[in-house]
C-alpha cells in the first residue's frame, strides 16, 4: 500500500520524485503533467475530513488511466510517466485515502521538481 511509502524516501531533493522528474526533464510539458495534477488535486478535495484509513474508492483515480493512455498514444505524455501511474493504481496500492492522500504527495513533489528540468 502507497499510505506505507515513507515521505522521506520520495520528497527528498536525492528521492524518488526527484530522480523520476529528471528522468521526465523536456521530454514532457509541464502543462500534461499539471492536466493530471489538477485531477489528482481535486480527488484530494473530495477526501477532506476523511479518516486515513476510510476506503478509497474514486472511479475518476481509474478514469485517469485511459486520459493518460490516449495522451501517451498523442505523444504528449511519455510512455514511463503513463506506466509509474498505472502500476500504481492498477497494482492496487491506492486502498484507502491515506494511500491516496500518499500517491497526491508524491505527485507534487514530482510536479515541484519537474519544474526545474522541465519546458
Amino acid at each position: 500500500e502507497f499510505g506505507n511509502v515513507d515521505v522521506k524516501e520520495f520528497a527528498k531533493e536525492e528521492g524518488w520524485a526527484n530522480d523520476f522528474a529528471k528522468s521526465l526533464g523536456e521530454k514532457m510539458k509541464t502543462t500534461q503533467l499539471r492536466k493530471v495534477f489538477t485531477s489528482i488535486k481535486l480527488m484530494e478535495q473530495g477526501v477532506k475530513g476523511k479518516v486515513g484509513s476510510d476506503p478509497f474508492d474514486n472511479p475518476e483515480l481509474y478514469m485517469l488511466l485511459p486520459q493518460m493512455a490516449y495522451a501517451k498514444a498523442r505523444k504528449l505524455i511519455i510512455p514511463e510517466f503513463y506506466d509509474l501511474a498505472k502500476t500504481i493504481i492498477n497494482d492496487g496500492m491506492i486502498k484507502n485515502v491515506g494511500d491516496f492522500r500518499r500517491f497526491a504527495q508524491f505527485m507534487t513533489a514530482i510536479v515541484a521538481y519537474h519544474k526545474q528540468y522541465g519546458k
